[in-house]
């Protein structure tokens, strides 16, 4: 990792820090409800949805795990986990009405905005620019983390750490098919960002900050504590050092989140930041 990776890392902690961006004190309420159960069980169900439906395709076209499928091999396979997981999400209005049943005179219905529980989130023009300022601010933050712990691993095992901490990444560029280059390309950005910031942010980081048992109802203790569930998942496909990254990553993209009450900003993080990724590659 270059000098000039740690210094950009260290400036844009320090901006973060001194210019009270990363205070949370007020997070905007999106105008509608469910309770801290709903949110954690949809997500467990759209995890479990996405390996059985990402499982079963592999089955189907005979691929095995263990003898490193292919680019072309691997895109149905995921693109079929992304659906199964966005199907599972959209189940969340059945969940709540199983987990958290109607009281009597409750009709369920979406409250009026301004009349039950009030919308203070910002635009998502506005959501959008914090997600490009934020990455702007994380990024640098990111690849110090991770070259901070490559060092870390390196001196621990002596083995130097990969320049692409991903494995999709490395499989990426040793596909020799433009096609499906571009196919799989076009998926990364665009689904992951997506699925995974419902998941993450919108189903578990708000439903932990509902829940208010681990994270006493603090913006930044949910951030932290999906932040690790989100890291956690990603165990096996990142080697350990990129870990460190992502964990920083994951701050931000919950961080945009909390500040502006909307997924546009987390997923516009998100998407850029895959963008970015695969422009490096390629």
């Amino acid at each position: 990792m270059p000098l000039w990776a740690f210094v950009a890392g260290g400036i844009a902690a320090a901006i973060f820090a001194g210019s009270g961006w990363g205070r949370l004190r007020r997070v905007p309420v999106r105008p509608w409800r469910f309770g801290p159960g709903a949110g954690v069980l949809t997500f467990v169900l759209a995890v479990l949805a996405g390996a059985v439906a990402g499982g079963v395709v592999a089955v189907v076209m005979g691929i095995d795990p263990a003898d490193s499928p292919t680019l072309g091999e691997l895109l149905p396979v995921m693109l079929a986990s992304w659906g199964g997981q966005l199907a599972a999400a959209c189940c969340l209005p059945w969940v709540r009405a199983v987990v958290d049943p109607p009281m009597p005179g409750d009709t369920r219905r979406m409250p009026r905005r301004g009349v039950v529980c009030p919308d203070r989130r910002h635009s998502r023009l506005y959501a959008g620019l914090v997600g490009l300022v934020g990455l702007l601010l994380f990024w640098p933050m990111t690849l110090a983390a991770a070259g901070i712990a490559g060092m870390l691993w390196q001196s621990l095992t002596g083995d130097p750490p990969s320049t692409m901490a991903h494995e999709l990444l490395r499989q990426f560029e040793a596909e020799p098919s433009t096609a499906i280059r571009l196919g799989m390309a076009a998926s990364v950005i665009v689904f992951p960002a997506v699925i995974e910031e419902i998941l993450y942010r919108g189903l578990l980081q708000e439903s932990f900050r509902r829940a208010k048992l681990f994270s006493c109802g603090a913006p930044w203790q949910s951030v932290v504590l999906a932040s690790l569930v989100f890291t956690a998942m990603h165990v096996g496909a990142v080697d350990p050092h990129g870990l460190a990254g992502l964990f920083v990553l994951s701050l931000g993209f919950g961080w945009a989140y909390a500040k502006t009450g909307r997924l546009t900003a987390s997923i516009t993080m998100h998407m850029v930041f895959n963008a970015g990724n695969l422009v490096f590659v390629m």
